[in-house]
């Protein structure tokens, strides 16, 4: 199949709308009968000797998990432990990668025998990473060995502490290591300088499996583990790591599990979601599932998401979804309260390359959240912080352009704790050195962004027309499934567009449904996005969109979700 043909692209485009350049021809090729799917991938980076794994999962090999540093010596004190019948204590973390990462541990300790125990810090109280408190508590409950995951690589004195306490100590981590490594038995990262292992990316839960994998090597019932790739791809998901490589993999086996699950917790909480047991999506992990099991950590207790995770009481199961359904509700709340706070303060500062506010009143579960709302919509780094009377807690979202992970490594002298990845990290500082961070991030942040157009950006895969989407053309665009990072769904620009129709929805004036029509194609397409009223959208327009089906009266069509629009010109 040879069309749809992306079409060429006139230079003039509206401020952030940027269209891909297109695909070699030789590629276009070698790739795929499809050009659309040929320039999907060239855009997605995907090599021509990789086309086949990312189209045909099947195919796909993973790699040696004893390839990955420290594997072997955590397997050995595993195995000891499980001989000598020790108690191994699990420290995770309170987002939805740190509880799936637990899970995984737990489930794949106990099923071989291991009475395993957990400990979640609390966000408020504890904070991100390793705690000897927790440790201490881990102890005092019979644990001689503590396995960390989503957690600990950074946490050098506090692995130190926990070596005092008399317990050993296996960290799983997937964050940037540091110069020095933390003291303990085996610190498991892929992202060591000397890790063999061929990939790079994990989120702390296939961290986590790949240890679990590593365990059961040699054991009969080593398929046991495919059951946990649906808390795989959850918490690879929601940590908005790269779907690509072993991760995609993941997320691909993860959804077929998923959709066929027997836990109670996600029957439930997929239910409460209003999803489609049986056709939930990466999408649907991103937006719906993932925020309502984070929503615990953020603000009340993370063990709540890691019960439902692991019950087996479905009437356990229906209380603990609705729980989280509600938390998510004020989690909601709160984020655009302190967003409309957070934008009021920073209305009275001068123009900067990055963006900081701080306040007593943010709470440290929403400010995350807040921070990426604002990097997305200025194109600009930015940090918020809770400050309190002594320490301050911050988070912060970025752009390509900003390492967050390297700039916090810049201010290690001024911070008490720090960790992350380049586009989201965190850390703590007194609030004594607060004024020189800022001054710091923001001068790191001019120096490095000299010359990057602020303001949203948007990649559009290609030009097309309405009409030439039609057909086989989605369902070859879903070959490319399972979207997230570095995968993202496909975004298309067609031009010429008629409004047939606009109408504001019930719930929300500023959400539009519309009718487009361009030479003959009839189609209908939402708004959730550039929050105009009908009256503001123009007659005939300039549209990017990525595409979704919708089901009205057992029919299923094709409907557009608009990201932007422009008059066209």
């Amino acid at each position: 199949m040879k069309n749809p043909t992306p079409l060429s692209t006139a230079s003039s485009l509206p401020a952030g709308w940027r269209v891909k350049p297109p695909a070699p021809a030789e590629y276009v090729a070698a790739a795929s009968p499809s050009t659309l799917i040929a320039q999907l991938l060239y855009n997605r980076g995907v090599s021509l000797a990789d086309v086949p794994a990312f189209l045909n999962p099947e195919s796909f090999r993973p790699g040696d998990p004893f390839a990955i540093p420290d594997v072997l010596a955590a397997v050995t004190r595993l195995n000891q432990a499980r001989l000598r019948r020790e108690v191994v204590g699990v420290f995770g973390d309170f987002d939805v990668d740190g509880v799936t990462a637990t899970a995984v541990l737990l489930e794949g300790l106990r099923g071989l025998g291991v009475k395993a125990i957990e400990y979640i810090p609390d966000r408020i109280g504890e904070g991100h990473g390793l705690s000897a408190e927790g440790v201490a508590w881990l102890r005092d409950h019979g644990a001689s060995l503590v396995v960390t995951c989503d957690c600990g690589i950074s946490d050098l004195a506090e692995a130190e502490k926990a070596s005092k306490l008399g317990v050993d100590l296996i960290i799983t981590d997937h964050h940037m290591p540091l110069a020095t490594l933390p003291q303990a038995v085996a610190v498991v990262n892929a992202k060591r300088r000397d890790s063999r292992y061929g990939f790079t990316e994990f989120a702390g839960v296939g961290i986590a499996f790949k240890l679990m994998q590593a365990l059961y090597q040699g054991w009969n019932d080593a398929s046991r583990l495919d059951e946990l790739l649906e808390l795989v791809a959850l918490g690879t998901v929601a940590d908005m790591v790269a779907l690509v490589g072993e991760n995609r993999r993941f997320v691909q086996k993860g959804l077929e599990v998923l959709n066929r699950t027997a836990r109670p917790g996600l029957q439930a909480l997929i239910a409460v979601s209003g999803l489609t047991p049986g056709a939930v999506t990466s999408g649907d992990i991103s937006w719906a599932l993932g925020p309502r099991i984070n929503s615990a950590g953020r603000l009340d207790d993370a063990s709540v998401s890691l019960k439902l995770l692991m019950t087996s009481s479905v009437d356990e199961a229906a209380t603990l979804a609705q729980v989280l359904n509600d938390t998510n509700e004020e989690r909601q709340r709160l984020t655009a309260e302190v967003y409309d706070m957070v934008r009021t303060q920073l209305a009275a500062q001068p123009e900067s390359a990055l963006l900081m506010a701080a306040g007593e009143s943010y709470p440290e579960g929403v400010i995350g959240l807040v921070a990426g709302r604002l990097s997305k919509e200025v194109y600009r780094p930015a940090v918020v912080v809770t400050t309190g009377e002594e320490l301050c807690r911050g988070s912060s979202r970025s752009i390509p352009e900003f390492d967050l992970a390297w700039a916090l490594e810049q201010c290690k002298d001024l911070l008490n704790s720090f960790g992350g990845h380049p586009l989201a990290a965190g850390f703590s500082v007194t609030r004594q050195n607060l004024p020189l961070l800022e001054q710091r991030l923001k001068a790191l942040a001019e120096e490095r962004l000299a010359g990057v157009e602020p303001g949203p950006r948007i990649d559009i895969d290609a030009e097309v027309t309405l009409k030439s989407l039609g057909g086989d053309a989605y369902r070859l665009t879903r070959t490319l499934e399972p979207f997230g990072q570095q995968n993202l769904e496909p975004c298309f620009l067609s031009r010429g567009v008629e409004v047939v129709e606009c109408r504001s929805l019930r719930n929300h004036e500023k959400w539009l449904s519309l009718r487009l029509r361009q030479q003959g194609a009839l189609w209908d397409a939402v708004d959730f996005r550039t929050l105009r009223g009908p009256e503001d959208v123009p007659r005939l327009i300039d549209v990017v969109y990525t595409l979704r089906t919708r089901q009205w009266q057992g029919k299923e069509t094709l409907q557009a979700n608009v990201l932007d629009l422009a008059p066209s010109r």
